[in-house]
């Protein structure tokens, strides 16, 4: 009898731990294109009416609202962005860099410069975009099913 719920609580463990290794890539991808649609936004309004920054981060999405709101609070539009990324946990080290490069470029003062901005942080997303795919799709699989795998092993050594 015992063995049975220990074999139970193992394959429940296991399914666990690999659901959660598996949401923690599949929210990277999530929040990297919820980035690259804000971007997209900020640089629609900027080619239609050249709105400010922080308009335009007001009507970008729940990252740049972030943004928008540390920037009302007086703190420079560079240093929104990096402090409302540097709360997302689940991105990668390029990931961030990417950002810190998006957010270096807003510092232009002309709203040509803004878009040439925008432009170069959506191609670096889509990059980073295609590589959280892949991860998902290779690495994410592999966690969630070598979890249950092992687990059923355990299970097999126990009964």
């Amino acid at each position: 009898m015992f063995k049975l719920i220990g074999s139970a609580i193992i394959m429940i463990a296991a399914i666990l731990f690999g659901t959660k290794k598996y949401s923690d890539l599949f929210e990277r991808k999530r929040i990297l294109c919820i980035i690259r649609d804000g971007v997209i936004s900020i640089q629609n309004n900027l080619r239609c009416t050249c709105m400010p920054l922080y308009e335009c981060f007001l009507q970008g999405g729940e990252f740049f609202e972030k943004s928008a709101l540390l920037m009302r609070d007086g703190i420079l539009p560079t240093e929104a962005v990096l402090d409302a990324a540097h709360t997302l946990h689940s991105l990668k080290s390029a990931d961030l860099a990417a950002i810190e490069r998006f957010s270096a470029g807003l510092c232009c003062e002309d709203c040509q410069g803004q878009i040439t901005n925008t432009m170069h942080f959506i191609e670096e997303l889509d990059k980073n975009i295609l590589d959280a795919a892949n991860e998902l799709n290779t690495r994410g699989k592999l966690v969630l099913k070598g979890c249950i795998l092992s687990a059923a092993a355990v299970v097999i050594l126990l009964v």
